[in-house]
């Protein structure tokens, strides 16, 4: 087990510990609109979390599903998870007839053969089951209480399993559902790699002074001796993330750029930095951006900045879903490393859009008036993984910091910057 600090009280929500006036005046003034009175949106105090998510989810409006376009055997738990794939959402936790199993299988298959995806920065591999499924598997690093350090710039940061495990349960408690399924799994480098790895993993393969085993694979930037993967003595732990299907399975993904995207240069700013109008004039003039694109990318700044990850410079999409379609929360390993810093400007779609949808804002309210805080049911959520604890405790109080903060840029929009209340907030019927 890893050692955790005492939590902090997470009983009657993230205003508890993280109070601030000006998103108390903005709550009182969301419960007393005449229009949420009697409906799915009213929050009430004495209310659980997860049983006002549950109604809301009730509401999700439901797309194509990916079994008109990919055809398998639907025997496997990978493959009822592929047929299910809706047109506005991964996976629906409520049907237990395969999510349970899948997690269990990502965490438990027999491997029969791993490669490596050359092209990422870090060493990733793919993962073959025996089952015919497929994984992402990303290594667990560092310890779950390294702080990046204060003078790293965000694109020499590593990435971090427990980002990916724990970006995978924010997802599932905020109701996104955009995160492909994600566990926890433990590797034994004799028998997944050494046995049955590609030449590239294999030929790497070394002892280290203190007599552990050792690779170091291939890839972009992160690959040779000096950042072997070392096992105690051969085992490690790290993330496994199902793949979703692609050209493979008649299916194919396409990536689009984020409007955000940072320069990745140590000096150079993007527009986006320099402008504050960006949205307006850059953003929703655009015309692949026309229904309900803008407050996709909200929903990622508020996802962006409660993981505090930099490095969104895509998402995906599914090509036969068209343009009316969820956006994919994919490589979230760069997370979870500054648990004191709030990222401000992964909040930039939010605050320069002056945006949200009213389902997004409902859930970030109903968690910080409580019962529950973020905190309390993500890490409840956590604690169903093997590897848990996944968080750090001054991680998972962060969060709770962190939904504050969305709260009080939603507010300023109205009361400093004079927007309309419907222009802010907007119930697109997406939840």
């Amino acid at each position: 087990m890893h050692a955790m600090l005492f939590a902090p009280s997470d009983a009657g929500g993230c205003r508890v510990n993280y109070s601030i006036p000006e998103v108390d005046t903005f709550i009182r003034e969301y419960q007393g609109k005449s229009n949420l009175l009697d409906s799915v949106f009213k929050v009430d105090e004495q209310e659980p979390y997860l049983s006002f998510l549950a109604k809301l989810n009730k509401w999700k409006r439901k797309g194509k599903l990916m079994k008109e376009f990919v055809k398998n055997n639907n025997t496997w738990a990978w493959e009822i998870f592929h047929q299910q794939i809706n047109q506005y959402f991964l996976y629906d936790p409520e049907d237990t007839s395969y999510y349970e199993q899948l997690l269990k299988d990502l965490s438990q298959r027999k491997i029969t053969f791993t490669d490596i995806n050359p092209f990422s920065s870090h060493l990733v591999l793919t993962v073959h089951f025996d089952n015919g499924m497929k994984g992402v598997y990303k290594f667990m690093r560092t310890p779950r209480d390294h702080e990046v350090l204060p003078n790293h710039f965000f694109f020499s940061d590593i990435e971090r399993a427990h980002s990916e495990i724990a970006s995978f349960h924010l997802d599932k408690v905020l109701g996104f559902h955009r995160v492909p399924p994600t566990v926890g799994r433990v590797l034994n480098i004799t028998e997944d790699i050494g046995k049955v790895g590609v030449d590239l993993l294999t030929n790497t393969l070394h002892k280290s002074p203190a007599g552990n085993l050792c690779f170091f694979g291939k890839c972009k930037d992160y690959c040779k001796v000096d950042f072997s993967i070392c096992g105690t003595p051969d085992t490690v732990e790290g993330s496994m993330s199902v793949f979703l299907p692609r050209r493979g399975f008649n299916q194919s993904i396409y990536w689009i750029q984020s409007p955000w995207l940072r320069t990745y240069h140590f000096s150079i700013k993007a527009k986006w930095e320099k402008d504050e109008q960006f949205c307006e004039t850059d953003v929703k003039t655009r015309e692949d951006f026309k229904g309900r694109r803008v407050l996709d990318f909200t929903d990622v700044g508020v996802f962006d900045f409660l993981i505090g990850n930099l490095d969104r410079h895509h998402v995906e999409l599914f090509e036969h879903f068209g343009n009316d379609t969820s956006l994919i929360h994919l490589d979230n390993g760069r997370g979870f490393g500054k648990s004191k810093y709030d990222c401000m400007s992964c909040m930039s779609p939010v605050r320069q859009c002056c945006m949200i949808r009213l389902s997004t804002l409902a859930k970030l309210v109903k968690l910080y008036i409580g019962p529950d805080s973020l905190s309390h049911v993500l890490r409840k959520s956590l604690e169903a993984d093997p590897l848990s604890p996944i968080l750090w405790e001054p991680h998972l109080d962060s969060v709770d910091r962190r939904v504050g903060q969305i709260l009080k840029v939603i507010s300023e929009c109205i009361t400093k910057k004079g927007k309309p209340w419907q222009e802010v907030i907007i119930d697109d019927g997406f939840y």
